[in-house]
């Protein structure tokens, strides 16, 4: 899937190599890396929209990767929420063993 449509005369002029070259795919990883790059500079808001562009561009050239990230998402976030909730078992078990350790030792 394309966003542009070149006509078959000029197609045919291009060389093979520069033919199949994706600018999709290099116009999304150029963004990302920027982003990267703006983000570790300090410019968090301006990283996130240049981010988000470049996603968005790469989102386009594979949308049903879209499709299957919105259909997962779900998983992904109980998957979260279940990690967290074990993080606060595990602080909440430490807290209590630290407050018998110093009820041991006081």
């Amino acid at each position: 899937m394309g966003l542009t449509k070149i006509s078959h005369e000029i197609q045919g002029r291009i060389p093979e190599p520069l033919a199949q070259f994706s600018w999709q795919r290099t116009v999304a990883a150029g963004s990302l890396v920027t982003g990267a790059c703006l983000f570790l500079a300090g410019r968090r808001k301006t990283a996130l929209a240049v981010a988000a562009a470049g996603a968005t561009v790469g989102l386009l050239e594979h949308p049903e990767a879209a499709r299957e990230l919105w259909e997962s998402l779900p998983q992904y976030l109980r998957k979260g929420q279940d990690l967290l909730v074990r993080a606060e078992d595990f602080i909440n078990e430490v807290s209590k063993q630290a407050g018998k350790l110093r009820s041991t030792i006081g």
